[in-house]
């Protein structure tokens, strides 16, 4: 589960995965990750958005946030929880 509090993350993509992630500078390929979900549509100003990965996904080590070109990544805070560990 994550949870993002922030001003605006419109569309927001999660995704997981165990390889190292991309140095800095260096760019993602979009779906080079296991898709944990996409926030449909315009976090509410100042509103909790949260997002469910599906049940049943092996453990991964690290999380990607993906957001659109045309959006902003703007949040305070995001947190994970894990279930079943």
């Amino acid at each position: 589960m994550f949870d993002f509090t922030g001003k605006r993350s419109d569309n927001f993509i999660v995704g997981l995965r165990n390889t190292n992630p991309p140095s800095p500078g260096e760019n993602l390929t979009l779906w080079d990750y296991t898709l944990c979900g996409q926030y449909p549509g315009v976090v509410p100003r100042n509103e909790t958005a949260t997002l469910y990965c599906q049940q049943h996904l092996q453990p991964f080590r690290y999380v990607i946030l993906q957001f659109p070109r045309k959006s902003s990544m703007n949040f305070r805070e995001v947190e994970i929880y894990t279930f079943g560990l």
